[in-house]
């Protein structure tokens, strides 16, 4: 009996071991559902190997029938994780078939509780002694099957079978070396051991074979090729969300660079203004200098002026040197106003050259947010430029551009729109303008709305486009996660 306890032993541990990784894996990546249905297959095949354990120690008819009764609880979520690993992995699956699968399952499982000794026998007369690997293991001798209910076994296990060969089919049928790498794996993984494990399953029930009751090689086969294949997918995606970050600093990069070339012109009258205003007080000292005696309290006052335009150049000049900077997205708390501000500071010169009035709805206490205020910046700065363009077929009066926030703590997160007066986004176009190199402007390299909409789902946001009612124009409203 000790080879077989090892053997199980060792393939409970290799289950539970992959259901830690397939679990990390999820923990990593929340959206990898199908990471998350292997854990669930591992930890059931771990759970499923102690009770088979348990059978083949049995020694009466009862203690026999009991185990069988308790197999079906790791039993039933290892199958349901195998339909909705499936579901996940190839999306490519029959929906009707997989519902099929869970709802006979179910019944089964939720009858086989309620039946005595289990769902598969009305009685189990006698069991006897087998040899496998060497060691004399407990089987089933006489006992009579509820040949109804195991139709209906036999159903469900055929229909998982369909099920899984036709999301396969169908996944192969898409085209492309993925998917039908995909494809097979699932094909091998599920298809034949399973149609296989089930032949012998009800050659033991019906009394033909007199060998153990037992779905390990089954589920850790399985569980061994998808564990396998979704690893090296885990791996590649990994490579290639790093290799996407990298492209994604890079273009956004290039986008603030194209941001403040389009701010060139007012960034530089609003420049011009404390670097004029510091030559003229510079004068106005030198020639108080020459008086005597020289007014110090007056020189005094000039030179506070200097200062002060020295601090506003450079605040502008600083503000400039943080857009220009290439970085990756680093999340940190940080207030919305302050991302919000910072971009209303460098686009409130161009805004005041087009007459377009800039109006802060922003009420205090807002939560913190988790974000990057530099990428978030030039979101809210992109926005902003958009709204100024638009609103330029308006009169010069009714050029209005709303920045809001409000947070929704139910949902955890702070929404902000940028809302403009213009005509509108219009309805032909609006599910296409987040698409990269989609313009309707002339000039427009068609990024600015893409970056954008990448920077936002990188928060965990998401950014969307709409027309709020008894409103004017275009509002574009975006959320962020509170920290």
């Amino acid at each position: 009996m000790e080879s077989v306890i090892v053997l199980w032993s060792a393939a409970a541990a290799a289950a539970m071991v992959l259901a830690v990784l397939c679990g990390l894996m999820w923990l990593m990546d929340r959206r990898d559902t199908a990471s998350l249905m292997l854990c669930i297959l591992g930890i059931s095949t771990a759970a499923a190997a102690y009770v088979e354990l348990g059978l083949m120690h049995a020694r009466t008819p009862e203690e026999f029938g009991a185990w069988i009764r308790w197999y079906h609880l790791p039993l039933f979520p290892a199958l349901v994780a195998q339909v909705f690993f499936v579901h996940f992995y190839l999306e490519s699956s029959t929906k009707w078939l997989m519902w099929g699968v869970v709802l006979t399952r179910s019944f089964i499982f939720i009858a086989n509780f309620l039946l005595q000794p289990n769902y598969h026998f009305s009685s189990i007369e006698s069991v006897h002694f087998v040899s496998v690997l060497g060691a004399q293991v407990s089987a089933i001798e006489h006992a009579v099957p509820r040949r109804g209910l195991q139709s209906i076994a036999v159903l469900s296990l055929l229909l998982l079978f369909l099920y899984v060969m036709s999301a396969a089919v169908r996944c192969w049928r898409k085209g492309g070396a993925e998917q039908r790498r995909r494809a097979l794996a699932v094909g091998l993984a599920e298809g034949l051991p399973m149609l296989l494990t089930i032949l012998y399953g009800q050659l033991v029930i019906f009394g033909v074979l007199g060998g153990p009751i037992s779905n390990i090689p089954w589920f850790l086969g399985a569980l061994l090729i998808m564990g396998y294949v979704s690893v090296h997918d885990f791996v590649l995606s990994r490579r290639a969300r790093l290799e996407a970050a990298e492209l994604r600093s890079q273009l956004a990069q290039i986008e603030r660079i194209n941001l403040l070339g389009r701010l060139a012109s007012a960034l530089s009258h609003e420049l011009s203004q404390p670097m004029s205003a510091m030559s003229l007080n510079l004068g106005a000292a030198l020639k108080r200098l020459k008086q005597a005696p020289p007014d110090t309290a007056e020189l005094a006052a000039i030179l506070n002026d200097v200062d002060n335009d020295n601090d506003r150049a450079i605040d502008i000049i600083k503000r400039i040197r943080q857009l220009f900077k290439q970085r990756a997205i680093e999340l940190n708390p940080i207030r919305v106003e302050d991302a919000v501000k910072n971009a209303v500071s460098l686009a409130e010169a161009e805004a005041k050259a087009k007459s377009v009035a800039l109006q802060l709805g922003i009420p205090p206490g807002l939560p913190l947010v988790s974000g990057d205020s530099i990428h978030l910046s030039q979101v809210l700065l992109n926005l902003l430029m958009n709204g100024i363009q638009a609103v330029q077929s308006r009169p010069a009066d009714a050029r209005q551009i709303v920045i809001e926030a409000r947070a929704d703590l139910a949902k955890g997160e702070v929404e902000v729109c940028v809302r403009d007066s213009g005509p509108g986004v219009p309805g032909t176009i609006v599910h296409r303008i987040f698409d990269p190199l989609f313009t309707t402007k002339p000039e427009g390299m068609g990024m600015g709305l893409a970056i954008s909409h990448t920077i936002i789902e990188a928060h965990g946001g998401r950014l969307w486009v709409g027309k709020d009612a008894g409103q004017e124009g275009a509002a574009f409203h975006f959320t962020l996660r509170a920290a």
